[in-house]
């Protein structure tokens, strides 16, 4: 069985790549998608901050349930099954870590997402993962 990974963050790059895994898939019924969404760790800029860690937590929850549904109702729409996963960390290095250990054979990812100052020409955290990955990586734009 072939085993894909698409990163899904709620962009459209994000949803582009989703579609082309789809499509994949169709083509070949064996293979399955895993779904993830990485929430970055956030570091309060003081100690005043006026989030707590609680606060932080239910925003990254809540964040992570808008890019999942949004991404299931494609894969629901398409009569596909999958595994949806949430992780909280480093994004790039998350992803490789989950690729590895749900031994996935490829990644397809859009080639910006929605970082919090936005990505220039390929976008940091595509570019990461294509430096990283040890399996093949597409990149959809």
């Amino acid at each position: 069985m072939h085993t894909i990974l698409v990163p899904v963050d709620g962009s459209i790059h994000a949803r582009k790549a989703l579609k082309h895994a789809i499509n994949i898939v169709k083509e070949c019924p064996a293979a399955e998608i895993h779904i993830i969404n990485v929430q970055p760790v956030f570091l309060p800029l003081s100690e005043l901050s006026l989030l707590d860690a609680d606060m932080v937590e239910r925003m990254q929850h809540e964040e992570a349930k808008k890019a999942l549904k949004s991404a299931c109702s494609l894969l629901d729409k398409a009569g596909l099954k999958y595994s949806k996963h949430l992780e909280i960390g480093a994004v790039a290095t998350t992803i490789i870590n989950y690729v590895k250990a749900h031994d996935c054979d490829s990644i397809i990812m859009g080639t910006r997402g929605m970082g919090a100052f936005g990505n220039w020409v390929l976008g940091s955290t595509a570019s990461k993962v294509l430096h990283l990955a040890e399996v093949p990586v597409t990149l959809v734009k």
